[in-house]
């Protein structure tokens, strides 16, 4: 097995801005550890020399990029809790966009070269996430938070790359505990959905992405008749799972030494706090565009649960779409998911922290 410090072309701030990668150095004291280092050198230097190309990108479109209007359909719900194959299923509705993953790792650069730029990403991307085996490619869709990472300083997925920082990055940029870096969080946002909607040529655009499920308020401040399908697992499966998503994302992501002991008290911290602040601002979602759907069920009757998302949300499109959906559901009809053995004291202890969502779903 290659050791961490020779995998350096994983690290997704490679695709971002160079502005974005001096302030995370400076913001973290260029606390870059040793093993690190090649990886740290593997940004710089990508980030500093496809920098012309993102200023050029942004000049020659960006007036057209503001004047697009997104309509937006957001799945949320925890990490490991079944939004990547629902994403990736309703992905095949083609009267609707998605961020791929090509847009998402190289957000400054998927307008102007693009192919140049495609051709790069494609020769870093793993065939398969590391953490459940899904396979990957640019074309694929995928969860536009690393695009908003890679544009600028306010996403928590700059946690996974400086984990000294990572509770601290959830706060500033989940729970938006100050309300300033809500509103320039809400700036970088809608600038990327504007401009996947400009290249994409579909006002509709779907997304996933877990860290959304707490940012409620901010997203219908934006997008006040976006709709919402939420999706929910069993959380002593989500717990294992997003345990097994850390150890296969940390030793490609990571800049710093980590401790997963560490990391799991972080789930615990993350997902309560996570919910607790979706429950408050539920609310605000109106009623005719929420729909709540349970993975177990959703795994048993993929068609059918999508059919009620259709019908409940009012959208058109399913019949259109209807036999791509078929194809994609055959194809994953081998996809077995990871069953875990949990011990009485993980039990307890999962129970103690996530109590409120075990005893609100019946698990």
């Amino acid at each position: 097995m290659v050791s961490e410090a020779f995998i350096i072309d994983k690290q997704p701030l490679a695709g971002g801005k160079f502005s974005t990668w001096l302030f995370l150095l400076a913001e973290n004291g260029f606390r870059i550890s040793l093993k690190y280092v090649p990886r740290a050198i593997y940004i710089t230097l990508l980030s500093a020399i496809t920098a012309p190309f993102r200023i050029i990108e942004e000049k020659k479109y960006k007036a057209k990029i503001m004047k697009q209007e997104p309509q937006p359909i957001f799945i949320i719900g925890h990490f490991r809790s079944g939004t990547t194959y629902l994403h990736y299923l309703m992905s095949h509705d083609a009267n609707m966009s998605y961020v791929s993953t090509f847009e998402t790792m190289v957000p400054g650069n998927f307008l102007f070269f693009s192919q140049f730029f495609k051709k790069l990403l494609s020769s870093s991307l793993p065939e398969t996430r590391p953490m459940d085996s899904v396979r990957m490619a640019p074309d694929y869709p995928y969860e536009e938070e690393y695009g908003v990472a890679n544009l600028s300083p306010y996403s928590f997925y700059h946690g996974w790359y400086f984990p000294k920082k990572m509770r601290e990055y959830f706060d500033k940029y989940v729970l938006f505990k100050d309300k300033k870096i809500a509103e320039k969080w809400k700036q970088v946002y809608s600038y990327l959905l504007k401009k996947v909607v400009y290249k994409e040529g579909k006002e509709r655009i779907l997304l996933k992405n877990p860290p959304n499920t707490a940012r409620i308020k901010e997203l219908i401040d934006l997008y006040p008749d976006a709709k919402f399908i939420h999706i929910y697992r069993n959380p002593y499966e989500v717990f294992f799972s997003t345990k097994k998503l850390y150890e296969g994302i940390m030793p490609l992501f990571a800049l710093q030494n980590y401790d997963m002991e560490e990391i799991e008290e972080n789930i615990f911290y993350f997902y309560k706090a996570m919910y607790e602040k979706f429950f408050k601002e539920q609310h605000l979602i109106k009623e005719e565009n929420y729909i709540e759907i349970k993975y177990e069920n959703f795994i048993k009757s993929p068609l059918k649960t999508l059919e009620e998302i259709y019908r409940t949300l009012d959208m058109p499109g399913f019949e259109d779409s209807k036999n791509r959906f078929k194809n994609y559901i055959a194809r994953q009809k081998n996809y077995k998911p990871r069953n875990y053995k949990i011990s009485k004291e993980y039990k307890e202890r999962i129970y103690e922290h996530w109590k409120v969502t075990i005893d609100k779903w019946g698990y």
